[in-house]
């Protein structure tokens, strides 16, 4: 359920149950409006709670991040630094339920690393990984963010490491699938060096 209507719906089920329950009261009839008042009470309860847990970013943050772990325990694994990514394809999902659905097909647990203020989820397969990160706000840099970014520019400097031998026009493709024609540049003084002799 989403969060931004939990607390409607709370509010809802209390007004309705409390008025149920008054209706009940004034019929006259068996028991009815107990039901109803003590309905109206749990709501109550419940909506209170709700509204001290996200009261704030950090206790709605906290409160998620809870819940996350405790809902899906049997299939996560907590790991103390970010696991070796490699070459793998890297799928960001935009909901905690798209990374359960890709562990249901994967059918390999989902690796965690919890931080202060972020909680990073990693589903690794063969040529894949799914990552899916719950943050504080977006000013947060997680620790697989920061893996990533490294990765990236490790790849930048690996395609540019592709240039230095190049001695005639070549097509090169780098690791962002991109395809170029490049020349190589001809040192005008080595040249006229080589006609002087």
């Amino acid at each position: 359920m989403k969060k931004k209507y939990q607390g409607i719906i709370y509010l809802s089920v209390f007004v309705v149950a409390l008025l149920l329950g008054f209706i009940f009261a004034n019929i006259d009839s068996k028991g009815y409006h107990l039901l109803f008042f003590a309905i109206s009470i749990l709501a109550f309860i419940k909506g209170a709670n709700f509204a001290w847990q996200n009261s704030s970013p950090d206790k709605a943050y906290e409160s998620t991040v809870r819940g996350l772990l405790n809902t899906y325990d049997s299939i996560l694994v907590k790991v103390n630094s970010v696991p070796k990514i490699g070459d793998r394809s890297i799928v960001a999902v935009q909901t905690m339920d798209d990374m359960i659905d890709a562990q249901l097909e994967v059918r390999k647990p989902i690796c965690y690393i919890r931080q202060s203020e972020s909680c990073s989820f990693l589903l690794l397969d063969k040529n894949v990984v799914y990552i899916y990160i719950e943050k504080l706000n977006d000013t947060v840099k997680s620790p697989v963010e920061i893996e990533l970014e490294q990765l990236k520019y490790q790849n930048k400097s690996m395609d540019l490491e592709i240039f230095n031998d190049i001695e005639k026009t070549t097509i090169v493709k780098l690791s962002n699938l991109k395809s170029y024609k490049v020349s190589p540049v001809v040192d005008v003084t080595t040249q006229i060096e080589v006609l002087d002799l």
